[in-house]
């Protein structure tokens, strides 16, 4: 059985979300960051040398990063489903979206939130302002980052959509906040909710 190890109010809350969706059997062991570093606990350090979350096993099979994760699930376990078909241009957008979330739009969120001088604050602002007007653009008239039909870049961008949703007035981005609320009342969503609980976004 597929088993997920994950961190408590973390971005793991979205593979736990695609799990439900593909609806496949697995299991998922949530634990609390650490007190004073807000890292992964050292159990995770015995199942992968990174020591990060989330790490999926599945059989003989260790993986971790979320996009990587998003992506053997979806190729193992998706049966066409959650992916554009392979070889075409929605294929390669999906793809851009998919490694997006976590190269490029996530870390600038997150150097906004820790930036502490006045100049680093202004520039790290405007960063997030740039990549929130591209995404912002992008799902002008889409229901899915890809477009009608729920994908695995939609499960990738769900969490920095979510972070900065709650970060910033939902007005100035209202593609973006239609988006977040798709997400968050999508039944598989609600059924990982039940499952490891709903994501507080005040704990990050």
């Amino acid at each position: 059985m597929i088993a997920l190890y994950s961190l408590k109010q973390s971005r793991s809350q979205r593979i736990v979300w695609l799990l439900e969706a593909l609806g496949v059997p697995f299991e998922v062991q949530s634990f609390e960051r650490e007190p004073v570093t807000r890292s992964a606990p050292p159990i995770f350090k015995t199942l992968h040398p990174l020591g990060k979350a989330p790490v999926l096993k599945d059989g003989n099979l260790t993986l971790a990063e979320s996009a990587s994760i998003v992506e053997y699930l979806i190729d193992r376990y998706g049966n066409g489903r959650f992916t554009p078909e392979t070889d075409t241009t929605d294929y390669y957008h999906y793809v851009q979206w998919l490694h997006y979330a976590e190269g490029s739009i996530m870390p600038a969120i997150l150097q906004k939130m820790m930036a502490t001088d006045e100049s680093k604050i202004n520039y790290f602002n405007s960063q997030v302002s740039l990549h929130l007007d591209y995404v912002e653009q992008h799902l002008n008239g889409k229901k899915w980052f890809c477009g009608n039909e729920l994908t695995g870049a939609d499960i990738m961008m769900s969490f920095p959509c979510q972070v900065a949703m709650f970060m910033l007035p939902n007005e100035l981005y209202p593609n973006i906040a239609r988006f977040v609320e798709q997400v968050e009342n999508h039944p598989a969503y609600r059924q990982a909710v039940e499952r490891v609980g709903e994501l507080d976004l005040h704990s990050l």
